[in-house]
């Protein structure tokens, strides 16, 4: 089931429909007629505004905007939430509670801000762009890490093939999927490449994609038949990069299960663990950690570091070694800010 998806524009002038002042009286009157009238329904947050969210009901009858007053826990995409219907407005309701969550995810921008993305997510679905712009090996990397951190499922799904050249592909899935052994998909919405692929991995699940600005989430949103009313615009001819084109989190039904669209991420930090965490989340240094002539060596300048030796003798890949070092800089300057 597919349902329509919004985003915080359209919720910000559907939440801007109450006036001020007298307006604002009659909607705390409703908020309390609401508390006490009416049975409970489950539904799941498909997308969420400043002031209002959108909240698909579990039984595939629709759709109610919300409004949450007073709850202690602010809702996000993915949340399992109980609402009452607003019998006096048609299409509106009230999130009454939002359930324990299964899973948070929580991003870390380099500044130490902590923002939940979504919840009750297993599968982490990686969008990198294969060309226009050039493959960001670094954030890939950090989103690996991190989802091995959470202990979710992780997905790297490259985008854009059909303007990559042969040489370029094939050294990222010998990077990841031969050397490293993560599940990946190489993409082209435009000649439709991989997209059965990834719907098929995505059913079933309840699945965030999570990719920076213009590298092609909203089209793979739209190929997957997620999105009925995106636009999708073209790559900025100055910069190489596509434009933004969503604005908040949103949801919607695939196979069973649920896909999550975030905004693009400038940036993405692992700067809430501990050295020790980020070198355990890149999988691949595990064989050498704790080999080290110092137990607190962090694998950088330290003398008889075995995760050096690895990396020198071709055992650990440049790139990803480079990808974890950026990573602990980024932590440490988080500290100093």
């Amino acid at each position: 089931m597919i349902f329509p998806v919004y985003g915080r524009t359209f919720l910000e002038k559907a939440a801007a429909r109450a006036p001020t002042n007298g307006g604002h009286r009659m909607r705390q009157s409703k908020h309390r007629a609401l508390r006490d009238a009416g049975p409970v329904r489950p539904a799941v947050v498909v997308s969420r505004g400043r002031n209002r969210a959108w909240a698909a009901l579990e039984d595939g009858s629709g759709l109610l905007l919300c409004d949450y007053p007073s709850l202690a826990e602010l809702p996000v995409v993915g949340d399992s939430v109980l609402v009452r219907a607003d019998t006096g407005a048609d299409g509106e309701g009230m999130i009454v509670e939002v359930l324990p969550r299964q899973r948070s995810i929580v991003r870390v921008t380099a500044g130490g801000e902590r923002k939940v993305m979504a919840a009750n997510v297993d599968l982490l679905v990686i969008v990198a762009a294969l060309a226009r712009p050039d493959l960001r090996y670094g954030f890939v990397d950090r989103c690996l890490a991190f989802a091995e951190h959470q202990r979710i499922a992780p997905l790297v799904a490259l985008t854009k093939a059909d303007l990559a050249d042969a040489a370029s592909i094939e050294a990222a899935v010998e990077l990841y999927r031969a050397r490293l052994g993560y599940d990946l998909v190489v993409l082209s919405t435009v000649e439709h490449r991989g997209i059965d692929l990834l719907a098929a991995r995505i059913a079933g699940c309840r699945a965030l994609m999570l990719g920076q600005s213009g590298v092609g989430k909203s089209s793979l949103f739209k190929a997957l038949g997620a999105d009925r009313g995106a636009r999708v615009r073209e790559v900025n001819e100055r910069t190489g990069r596509g434009r933004q084109t969503t604005t908040s989190s949103r949801l919607a039904y695939l196979g069973h299960g649920f896909m999550i669209d975030t905004p693009g991420v400038r940036e993405f930090s692992l700067a809430d663990l501990e050295p020790g965490e980020i070198a355990a989340a890149f999988r691949e240094l595990a064989p050498y950690l704790g080999r080290c002539r110092f137990p607190d060596c962090r694998h950088l300048q330290e003398p008889d570091c075995a995760v050096k030796a690895a990396v020198e003798a071709g055992y650990v890949a440049a790139v990803r070694y480079a990808s974890y070092r950026r990573a602990l800089e980024q932590a440490a300057r988080s500290l100093l800010e």
